[in-house]
């Protein structure tokens, strides 16, 4: 009989091993790795194709103009940061203004905040993959008359920790988190309301600055495809 309970009785919950202090579930789809310093969340592929002004949102936002897309709402992920030790700094933004001379210029305040890596953890022929979602991006620019291929630089995500504002009267009392409603988590053009922020100010008007980023086909799972954005402290750069 005392065999019996031996090899049948669940442990008591009392006495089941703690979870590990660096490691967080901090809700469903969305883990903190502080050891790691990396933040992961549950996606699924937005869009595989054409122009990119965000490249993750949140989902029934921007989807047509996102690579990934993502239920968990963007101020848990903003928590997760902070609790992986990454600072929030300010969002972007551009505007145009005359100089001395009446001519009109546009000015730029680029995003600040701890910087960031963001790649995309997926599975492929049976095997988890880590990759930069840099390399599900392409771009072209002309230069002399001729279109040049552009690389995307892998290495210019900021968490600029997107605004936090008083709500409008819809909402009733109290602030709000911008981008939980606008849905920006990964940003691309300069809206303002990012979440992470690519660190050069694209303005989001054409006629100011033309689209130059599409998403790179070949190298994206089917649409819906359920994979997992990944967010990592970066390491300082060097001197």
């Amino acid at each position: 009989m005392s065999g019996s309970l031996c090899a049948c009785a669940a442990p008591h919950p009392a006495l089941a091993p703690p979870q590990p202090a660096d490691r967080v579930q901090m809700s469903d789809g969305l883990s903190a790795d502080r050891a790691r310093g990396e933040v992961v969340v549950d996606a699924r592929i937005a869009t595989r194709e054409g122009w990119l002004e965000q490249l993750v949102c949140k989902s029934g936002t921007r989807e047509h103009e996102s690579l990934l897309a993502v239920a968990v709402k963007p101020s848990l992920i903003h928590a997760a940061l902070l609790f992986v030790g990454a600072q929030p700094g300010a969002t972007g933004s551009w505007r145009e203004e005359q100089d001395a001379g009446g001519a009109w210029r546009v000015a730029y305040t680029p995003p600040t905040g701890s910087a960031v890596e963001v790649f995309v953890r997926y599975r492929w022929d049976s095997k988890e993959r880590d990759e930069p979602l840099c390399e599900w991006i392409r771009g072209a620019r002309e230069e002399g008359g001729k279109i040049v291929e552009q690389r995307f630089p892998c290495d210019e995500f900021v968490f600029a920790g997107s605004q936090v504002r008083p709500n409008p009267p819809s909402l009733g009392a109290g602030e709000h988190y911008v981008a939980d409603y606008t849905g920006s988590i990964v940003g691309l053009v300069t809206f303002g309301d990012e979440l992470i922020a690519f660190r050069e100010v694209i303005p989001d008007r054409v006629d100011v600055a033309p689209s130059v980023w599409t998403a790179n086909t070949p190298r994206i799972p089917p649409e819906g495809s359920a994979v997992q954005l990944v967010i990592r402290a970066a390491r300082p750069r060097s001197q």
